[in-house]
């Protein structure tokens, strides 16, 4: 009988292994997922209730990699705003280095709702920031904190 592999012990060892394989949960299709309808809609509890966490995280750095630069800086004011707290928004990277694109691999094989993409691309900059506050304001603590934590 073989002997089983020892566990990587570095993570190098574990990256040489391959990619990590992502929980079923993360992946399953969303095709149920409602119309992005503005103002308001059956969207939000859809986001808020039928998706994970990084299925919720994946969706807002589509959203945020469908708009253009100045869509971009208006979010970001439109954020600072929201959060009202100079202690957190005074840490946001300034220029250009915060407005990139985000990553997608960091999710890789979580799923989304691929139509609200291309229906926030339709919307107005003012609908687009409400989406977003919309889509913020029902994330846990920990969540708001790793949205927060790619601007700084």
């Amino acid at each position: 009988a073989a002997a089983a592999a020892p566990a990587p012990a570095t993570k190098a060892a574990a990256a040489a292994a391959g990619p990590v394989r992502v929980p079923e949960e993360h992946c399953k299709p969303l095709d149920d997922a409602p119309e992005l309808q503005m103002p308001e809609g059956e969207w939000l509890q859809f986001y808020q209730n039928k998706m994970t966490a990084p299925q919720r995280m994946q969706t807002l750095v589509h959203l945020w990699n469908s708009a253009d630069q100045q869509q971009r800086v208006e979010f970001l004011r439109h954020l600072i705003d929201l959060i009202n707290n100079p202690t957190i928004t005074n840490r946001i990277k300034g220029g250009q280095e915060v407005l990139k694109d985000l990553d997608t691999n960091y999710y890789h094989g979580v799923t989304y709702p691929e139509k609200w993409v291309q229906s926030f691309k339709e919307l107005g900059t003012d609908d687009m920031k409400v989406a977003f506050e919309k889509l913020f304001k029902t994330l846990d603590q920990q969540e708001r904190g790793l949205v927060l934590g790619t601007l700084m």
